[in-house]
């Protein structure tokens, strides 16, 4: 352990070491025989006898010179010997990081005398200093104003290794056992709810310093800081989150942020990192065309390559096996062959090639590789296992939005066209092309469907757009309010009668958006940033430095590509993206099962919810009698499908950053109807006038109000089934009898009349409320054969 002398700091308290609460430890235990030193109890008061002055608070630390010994002695009950060389732990003078005695290993990572300046910690702002005055001040209200504060979210150090470079992070430990406060005079009375203002702004310091007067208050004793090592989990959870993004692995700048946190969990800091992905349907191994994700084996001039590449390769070993391969040497494998020898002309002697593997099918591959050999080996390769299955979400993600991209090129040729109505557009293909051939000018054919039934279903967003304007709103309010902050700042030092005028604008504009947010209230307050606000703080940027970091750290808050702080629309728009894709991706998953049930034509709309249209007949399929019994088996199987959805989202709600709610719909037609295909739009729509109230009622019923009421037919946690017939309600409450019977609906059946709808009107409604905590079953289609036959359909 060392001793060191302490600097004065910018702590605004006054921060003394004292030793009489470690002295009083000591005493007291010698009593009871419960220490251990190695000596003899009386000697051991005889040395705190003839040291009396550290008993008292120690200003000069020539005092602590002259009794090293027991100094080193006392501290030994906090300091076990046996942990001193593995532990990194330090003594410091209260709230000021200054230590007094430290490990070897402390000193190591932490200088002894002062806060490191490469040193980034989790506090707001990277603001060590308003840190400790707010541990200060909780530390002061739990001792003289009753309170029981703690500090729940863990301090994390991140520290450049000396010697690698590499960020550590550092879990920091204060224990203040040894630390006490003594007051000057009475304590200033603070009301509670004053206390509650002070938590809810915890790093705002001139507000704390505001109601505790730090020259009233003295902190004594010392505290005990102790850092553990959580690099490797911090890592990987940092890694997640940066998996997350969409752009995560195609992005050269993501690229070389999860490389370095790769490195530092396996400690290597020329360790590289490569990718590739894997579509072994088409034969393909790509790299998205992003250069910095490439593939090892990757040449440079291409962008794919055939799977028939890696074949006899340490790739092929990885993908067979479909678990991760380590090469210690390269230059000893016995198998080399043209991937090795080129792995090896890249200077990749030691090398992990790890497969990423989703529905036991391998779709991409991470590589790691190092410089030297032995570098990477079986003992610390095992870490691979922790990131695999986050790169495999990654590849997977862009595994699909490679195979859009490729539907989009194909769509710009010719039209998608529906595998169950493929048929009648090869034969109308057929047509067209032996008409041009006997050289009759000819266009496609109308492709019509007869007797078709309609399945519609909705899952919305409830209140989507209140959401999001007001969403917008906050993003905008807390825009306007740190340009505020940021121009009473510059006015401390450049008293110009233009920034009060701005900041009177500024002010006008937050009042504004305050009472609501009307049209054309965001595109104003954007350009006012940006025609007035960026101007002016670049200019102050550029020519007062000691402006520069206050105007830097208002711009990191700003989102690069808006220019606006996208925080809460972030948020909703996010989580209105995850609910959808939850929603999409379960309805494709459903619906290609379904077709094993009666082939049939499905087309889903995502904007603020999902939309589906099932169309359900004979003309639509090729030697195949339809029966009334599939259109009874797809309305249970909608109702169910759309329980499960609720279900589903239900659960995914702790995952949102914003939490919404959704509301379901089904519109039931009890009439066959025809669908004609539109060549303009590229999609079907119904055919016949007397069809068209169906699609105006579809158009319009998700904003249908009860009869009577004020309230919207669609509300969450319950499904509405809108129908016009009796004989629909009183099919769908046996499904709804059956449902509740084993638990998917609960609650009473309301029967609602809806207001008329412009161009329909007598239209009614079943509402029912959906178990959301019920067990998600699989409604296959032989079990959905069980349920039918069990209500007697």
């Amino acid at each position: 352990m060392t001793l060191c002398k302490i600097n004065p700091a910018d702590f605004p308290f006054e921060s003394v070491l004292n030793l009489a609460s470690l002295i009083n430890y000591w005493e007291s235990n010698l009593k009871s025989n419960t220490l251990f030193s190695g000596y003899p109890a009386d000697e051991i008061r005889r040395m705190i006898d003839e040291a009396p002055e550290l008993r008292e608070p120690v200003y000069n630390l020539e005092v602590l010179d002259k009794h090293k010994r027991l100094m080193g002695l006392l501290m030994s009950a906090v300091f076990p010997p046996a942990m001193i060389e593995s532990e990194l732990s330090a003594a410091i003078v209260p709230f000021s990081f200054k230590g007094v005695f430290a490990t070897p290993g402390y000193l190591k990572v932490m200088p002894f005398d002062h806060i490191r300046e490469d040193v980034s910690v989790n506090l707001a702002e990277d603001n060590i200093l308003a840190g400790k005055i707010m541990m200060a001040c909780v530390f002061i209200l739990n001792k003289f104003y009753g309170t029981n504060l703690s500090m729940d979210k863990p301090m994390l150090a991140s520290v450049p290794d000396d010697k690698t470079g590499l960020k550590q992070i550092f879990k920091v430990n204060l224990n203040t056992q040894f630390v006490d406060v003594v007051c000057h005079g009475e304590p200033d009375p603070i009301d509670k709810k004053v206390i509650r203002e002070l938590l809810d702004d915890l790093y705002n310091t001139e507000l704390w310093l505001k109601h505790i007067k730090p020259e009233k208050y003295q902190f004594q004793g010392f505290g005990i800081i102790k850092l553990v090592d959580v690099t490797v989990e911090e890592m990987l959870s940092s890694i997640k989150y940066d998996l997350l993004k969409k752009d995560a692995v195609t992005c050269a700048d993501s690229f070389q942020l999860i490389q370095e946190k790769i490195r530092a969990i396996f400690r290597l800091p020329e360790m590289k990192m490569g990718l590739s992905y894997i579509d072994p349907n088409n034969n393909v191994i790509s790299n998205y065309g992003a250069s910095d994700w490439s593939s090892f084996m990757m040449p440079k001039s291409e962008e794919t390559l055939t799977c028939e590449c890696f074949e006899g390769s340490v790739y092929e070993g990885a993908y067979k096996r479909m678990r991760p391969v380590v090469i210690e040497d390269l230059r000893e494998y016995e198998s080399k062959g043209p991937i090795e020898r080129s792995l090896l002309k890249k200077g990749i002697k030691s090398i992990v090639v790890a497969p990423l593997v989703h529905d036991k099918e391998v779709i991409g591959m991470l590589e790691l590789g190092a410089s030297y050999p032995g570098k990477l080996n079986p003992m610390n390769a095992a870490q691979v296992a922790n990131v695999l299955p986050m790169f495999t979400a990654a590849v997977k993600r862009v595994l699909g939005e490679m195979q859009t991209e490729v539907r989009a090129l194909i769509q710009e040729e010719c039209t998608a066209i529906h595998p169950t109505v493929e048929w009648r557009f090869m034969e109308e293909g057929y047509e067209l092309m032996s008409r041009r051939r006997k050289g009759i000018k000819a266009e496609l054919g109308d492709i019509i469907f007869p007797e078709v039934y309609p399945i519609y279903g909705l899952s919305d967003i409830r209140n989507s757009s209140l959401e999001r304007a007001r969403a917008i709103q906050q993003d905008l309010k807390n825009n306007l309010k740190q340009v505020k902050k940021v121009i009473s700042t510059i006015l401390e030092y450049k008293n110009m009668p233009i920034l009060d005028e701005i900041n009177y604008r500024v002010d006008l504009e937050i009042k504004k958006i305050s009472k609501g947010l009307d049209s054309g209230d965001e595109s104003g307050v954007l350009d006012f940033l940006r025609s007035e606000v960026v101007p002016t703080f670049n200019y102050f940027k550029e020519s007062e430095e000691l402006l520069r970091p206050v105007i830097e750290d208002y711009e990191k808050l700003i989102d690069p590509k808006l220019g606006v702080i996208y925080d809460k629309r972030k948020d909703f728009e996010e989580s209105l993206t995850k609910i959808n894709e939850t929603i999409s991706i379960y309805l494709d998953q459903v619906e290609h099962r379904a077709q094993d049930m009666f082939p049939h034509y499905f087309e889903k709309y995502k904007t603020d919810g999902v939309e589906y249209n099932i169309y359900l007949g004979e003309s639509l399929v090729q030697g195949k009698k339809f029966s009334e019994i599939y259109l009874r088996n797809f309305r249970l199987w909608q109702l169910l499908t759309q329980c499960e959805i609720a279900v589903s989202i239900e659960k995914l709600k702790p995952e949102l950053s914003k939490e919404l709610d959704i509301t379901q719909l089904i519109l039931v037609h009890g009439e066959p109807l025809s669908i004609k295909f539109r060549k303009d739009e590229k999609h079907f729509d119904v055919d016949g006038a007397y069809n068209i109230r169906y699609e105006i009622v579809k158009k319009r019923i998700d904003k249908a109000y009860i009869k009577g009421d004020n309230e919207r037919l669609t509300q969450p946690g319950k499904i509405a089934i809108v129908y016009t017939q009796q004989k629909e309600a009183d099919e769908y409450l046996r499904y709804i009898k059956y449902l509740k019977a084993i638990d998917y609906l609960t609650g009473d059946v309301e029967h609602l009349e809806l207001e008329e709808l412009q161009g329909a009107n007598g239209l009614k409604a079943i509402r029912v409320e959906v178990n959301l905590k019920s067990q998600v079953k699989d409604f296959g289609n032989e079990l959905l054969k069980d349920v039918i036959a069990a209500i007697n359909v």
